[in-house]
């Protein structure tokens, strides 16, 4: 049987998890006009902040009342839960991803079948989702409707979409954005940007720069830098810096940005393609890897400097 339309128009949704990113998406949703669902295991410690909240939390032999599921616990869950509630589940229900990588590389797709699977992923953490929102910002995401038994599901997801407040929906594939997911953001941005500042930071108080000077041009500059970017675009941002600016960034670009740079990017693009970084992401105790990058930012001198300025210059 497929699932027609007219069973996806009310504005009905069950939200399992209860993380930073699910709350995000439900209070949006519900603020925006939804009624909105939680469904937690019994033991879960999520539980009592979703009933602060006064979100409606519900039973397994609740689900079958619902056709719509937002599945938004940790990837690595995905396919052990769906197996779990699936006898729960009505038929043809639709399950929503807010990423494509448990789609990639679990056996979700094969093992159930008979639901519909959506990817509808915004580009923002869980506190930007809800601060656009909040203040009527724009963000944009990504959906994908490959992997459904039903060729009438665009106008429910883009609506969920639109009153998440994504402003922007791009409908591709789930292999394209977790791969670009984990080269992109994961990998490249999350350790340049982060490290390069650091490392900059690092290298002006060694020279005998005040830490505030250093915390200024090396860590609170690149949120002026990237605001502008995404505001006006590169093409106008060269436009508008600085001749220093534009000298240095020449200069920077051919010192570090060359053919030894590209062969590493173009390595880590076919590990993560091939699935080798999955695999070993996997086969690594991730805790450990977690506990020794909090403890080398712990003790980062930047890492002082930004808590003694972030409640005045980000309040």
């Amino acid at each position: 049987m497929v699932v027609e339309l007219m069973d996806f128009k009310s504005e009905r949704l069950v939200i399992i998890g209860f993380g930073n990113q699910a709350k995000a998406w439900a209070q949006n949703l519900r603020d925006s006009g939804f009624e909105v669902a939680i469904y937690l295991r019994a033991d879960s410690k999520s539980r009592t902040l979703a009933q602060e909240l006064n979100f409606n939390l519900i039973e397994a032999n609740e689900l079958k009342d619902y056709h719509t599921f937002a599945i938004l616990i940790p990837d690595e869950a995905h396919h052990a839960y769906i197996n779990e509630i699936k006898n729960d589940l009505p038929s043809e229900a639709c399950l929503l991803y807010a990423h494509g990588f448990s789609l990639l590389y679990q056996e979700i797709l094969q093992d159930f079948k008979e639901f519909n699977h959506v990817l509808l992923a915004p580009k923002a953490i869980a506190s930007e989702l809800r601060f656009q929102y909040e203040c009527k910002g724009g963000l944009g995401g990504v959906y994908s409707l490959e992997h459904v038994n039903s060729t009438e599901l665009r106008e429910h997801i883009i609506n969920i979409g639109s009153k998440l407040g994504l402003k922007v929906l791009h409908e591709s594939t789930c292999e394209q954005e977790t791969i670009a997911d984990l080269f992109s953001e994961q990998s490249i941005l999350c350790s340049i940007i982060p490290y390069a500042a650091a490392k900059s930071f690092n290298k002006l108080i060694e020279n005998g720069i005040d830490q505030e000077v250093a915390y200024f041009e090396c860590w609170y500059e690149v949120k002026l830098i990237v605001d502008t970017l995404i505001k006006i675009g590169p093409y106008e941002f060269f436009k508008l810096i600085s001749p220093n600016a534009l000298l240095g960034s020449e200069v920077g670009k051919s010192l570090f940005f060359d053919m030894e740079f590209e062969k590493k990017m173009e390595d880590m693009f076919h590990n993560i393609k091939s699935g080798n970084f999955v695999k070993s992401v996997q086969e690594q105790d991730v805790s450990q890897i977690k506990n020794d990058v909090l403890n080398f930012w712990k003790d980062q001198k930047i890492n002082n400097v930004h808590s003694q300025l972030k409640e005045k210059l980000f309040n």
